[in-house]
């Protein structure tokens, strides 16, 4: 044991920390910094546009020459209109196409069209869904430590470059930054996944990881109180190196105390390895040896509790982007009325208020989830689908009331039973693979992402999509399963009787 080592197994001791809750405290912050890192753009990426747009009418010259506009013309085609670049600075260019033929448009409509910022947005979503599977793979068998470890580090690294890449590459480079932040940031919910099955026992993964993994709402806070402090000293560059050094700081905690199993630990004590391993599932892999086998693709595709996991992890981040959209639109209006975060934190706390609530909400859920269970009032999977199920109703008055003031509170309900529920599910239906279930089914659950501004636009258009929603809602309340499922059964291990017997 290091030096190093030596002195926090005396202070973990000492305080009599339990190890399990440091891990479920780290990976919480690592899904609020991965939040942090995802919707930094999406609340600066207006005064990023506008500071943009400003510079190239003052100085033109000082426009990136690697920006394209969308009709797929250089800007080094570009040529002044004006006699003389010293004089009065002209926002007109005149682009050469390649019939020889010229068009004469605004400097700045032409790099920063609605039309890039809607390929900025959706490009950090299109490196997001790439990389969930590979990276719950990869968690599996080398371990969640440095895969989720790598991830929040690269991402923290290319989000503290964003401000530089802007100034000097344009929205091209912001569109392929954005896309490289997003295939970082994927591995984070699956190597999560695989962690929190390693270390949190059955009796307690209701609370645990509802925590965990409700820590977007945090996240979401946050990122509401940073763009707050940069919209206060009008320098949207603050964000981005808040949020980046932040996550850094965090990676060098989590490497110093978080291990990928409880057996690798210098800090845990033999009485709380114990008790985890009694307490998680049977059937769960611990050797290294073991965790390379072959992952029984065509059981879990043709298994229909994953897909009803799938409709439901679209649906919430379908839902969350509305709710985020909400808090990006009240830093609009501050910034349009000349008004400073301050002056209007009542009205910014009662924005934020409710994913607060949902967070708490979540530990509510998740406490009773446990409950239930370990008294044998329900089973897991019952106990699962009553989550679900009310999930179901109180999205759906949401839908029903969304213009009413009170109608935040069927949301904090919803969200709430949703992560006591329903994102618990990959850890419920195959521990051993939990990490490719959760890339799975989160990963294609990231397609609202991709897709928003088109279903914006269906949703405003045909009164009926909401309807669909509230449909696949109810598909997915029925056909959930906390139970374990026939894939998660490895080669040499013989089935669980325990998870038999519950189902």
């Amino acid at each position: 044991m290091l030096p190093m080592q030596r002195k926090l197994r005396g202070l973990f001791d000492y305080l009599q920390v339990q190890q399990r809750l440091v891990l479920c405290g780290f990976t919480l912050l690592a899904i609020v910094n991965a939040y942090t890192i995802r919707l930094c753009l999406d609340f600066s990426l207006d005064r990023i546009v506008r500071d943009c747009n400003e510079l190239a009418a003052v100085n033109p010259a000082k426009v990136p020459m690697n920006a394209k506009p969308l009709l797929g013309v250089s800007l080094h085609t570009v040529r002044r209109t004006t006699q003389a670049r010293e004089t009065v600075p002209q926002e007109k260019l005149e682009i050469k196409l390649p019939n020889n033929a010229t068009i004469t448009m605004s400097n700045s409509a032409d790099v920063w069209t609605k039309e890039v910022q809607v390929l900025v947005t959706i490009s950090f979503y299109t490196g997001y869904m790439i990389t969930h599977i590979p990276g719950g793979r990869l968690a599996e068998r080398y371990g969640g430590k440095w895969i989720l470890g790598s991830a929040i580090l690269c991402s923290a690294l290319l989000t503290l470059l964003t401000p530089t890449i802007v100034r000097n590459g344009g929205p091209n480079a912001l569109v392929l930054l954005r896309l490289l932040i997003g295939f970082c940031e994927g591995p984070t919910f699956p190597a999560v996944s695989a962690l929190l099955a390693q270390w949190v026992p059955e009796t307690e993964r209701g609370l645990l990881c509802s925590c965990v993994l409700s820590g977007g709402e945090i996240g979401i806070i946050f990122m509401h109180l940073v763009s707050g402090l940069a919209l206060e000293e009008h320098n949207w560059d603050i964000a981005f190196y808040v949020v980046g050094s932040g996550a850094v700081l965090w990676f060098v905690g989590f490497v110093l105390v978080c291990y990928s199993k409880p057996d690798a630990s210098p800090y845990i004590q033999s009485t709380e390895r114990e008790y985890i391993k009694s307490q998680v599932s049977e059937e769960l892999v611990t050797d290294d040896a073991d965790a390379n086998e072959v992952v029984p693709w065509s059981s879990m595709l043709m298994n229909a509790p994953i897909w009803a996991l799938i409709a439901a992890n679209m649906q919430h981040d379908w839902n969350q982007h509305e709710l985020a959209k909400e808090l990006e639109q009240l830093l609009q209006e501050l910034e349009a009325k000349g008004k400073s975060f301050w002056m209007e934190l009542e009205a910014s706390v009662q924005l934020a208020a409710p994913h607060l609530c949902s967070w708490l909400a979540s530990l509510t859920s998740g406490t009773l989830s446990d409950y239930l269970i370990a008294e044998g009032i329900l089973s897991r999977t019952q106990t699962r689908r009553l989550m679900s199920w009310l999930v179901f109703v109180s999205a759906s008055m949401y839908m029903l009331h969304d213009k009413e003031t009170w109608s935040s509170a069927w949301s904090i309900m919803a969200f709430g039973a949703y992560y006591a529920g329903i994102k618990l599910l990959p850890l419920d239906m195959s521990p051993n693979f939990a990490g490719t279930l959760m890339g799975i089914s989160n990963g294609l659950g990231a397609l609202p992402g991709l897709l928003m501004p088109l279903l914006e636009q269906l949703e405003s258009e045909y009164a009926i999509v909401s309807s669909i929603r509230a449909a696949l809602w109810l598909v997915c309340a029925g056909y959930i399963s906390g139970d374990v499922q026939s894939y998660n059964r490895l080669g040499n291990r013989p089935p669980n009787l325990s998870g038999a017997l519950n189902g």
